[in-house]
């Protein structure tokens, strides 16, 4: 399904652009690849930074899981932010981009560490003026 096309798309995202949802694996992140030099991006691009090509850019759906590759607990954050919480970088498994996102399960920060296991999780942030439930991505430590 396209993103682009609400009346496709169950769930909206937060950040306009940012999933796919193909009605069979549920909502994954929404990126962009390059076919000229192979180069993967998130969020999605219309030119590729790398080789300089508007015309080679396809969307894709991003993996789900990735290992944790830097991260920070914020004890000071702006309004609507919980303090703690943790943020960083995910290195998305399958070539994939390195992302940032909000951190779940982890807020305190006592158990990161580069290197940990790591899986997409969708959170609800509302309703839009349609009533579609609005959801945020975030990553958690991978659940066995």
């Amino acid at each position: 399904m396209d993103p682009r096309n609400d009346r496709e798309v169950a769930c909206v995202p937060e950040v306009p652009g940012s999933l796919i949802d193909d009605g069979v694996h549920g909502p994954r992140l929404a990126g962009s690849r390059c076919d000229r030099c192979g180069e993967v991006f998130f969020p999605s691009r219309r030119n590729c930074p790398r080789c300089m090509s508007d015309r080679s850019l396809r969307p894709v759906a991003l993996c789900s899981s990735g290992k944790l590759d830097g991260f920070v607990v914020a004890t000071v954050a702006p309004p609507g932010f919980k303090v703690p919480h943790a943020q960083g970088f995910i290195l998305l498994d399958d070539g994939g981009p390195r992302i940032f996102s909000l951190l779940t399960g982890l807020e305190d920060g006592r158990h990161l560490e580069n290197g940990c296991r790591m899986e997409l999780e969708w959170v609800p942030a509302g309703t839009d003026a349609d009533g579609r439930t609005v959801v945020g991505y975030r990553f958690g430590p991978v659940r066995r």
